[in-house]
């Protein structure tokens, strides 16, 4: 038998998402006296966070997600949205603001030529 592993795409999507969000999410949290962690990402692409420290009672969790978490993983692929347990933001909340975004940015890139 060999002691090498293959990785599924799920592990390796798993992991994708992990170093993002422990390189870049992971410190803004942590600004704020709180934290979180990915937790899984369901068969429908979304990642499932669990906020620690001060975020657990942040009436501000849904905007994180919305404004800091989800902006951060929307490229990869795979990746349908975030999740967190007892915060109420939609899928398609996430996908509109990203709408939103593209088009603002879309709108920047063509008055900056």
């Amino acid at each position: 038998m060999s002691d090498v592993t293959e990785s599924s795409p799920s592990d390796l999507l798993l992991g994708e998402v992990k170093a993002i969000f422990d390189r870049e999410i992971g410190p803004l949290l942590e600004s704020h006296l709180g934290g979180g962690h990915v937790v899984d990402i369901d068969a429908n692409g979304v990642v499932q966070v669990e906020f620690t420290g001060a975020c657990t009672s942040c009436s501000y969790r849904r905007n994180t997600i919305i404004g800091a978490i989800y902006p951060r993983l929307q490229n990869i692929e795979g990746v349908s949205g975030v999740a967190s347990r007892g915060v109420a933001v939609t899928i398609r909340q996430q996908q509109r603001v990203k709408e939103r975004f593209d088009d603002y940015k879309s709108r920047s890139d063509r008055s900056d030529g």
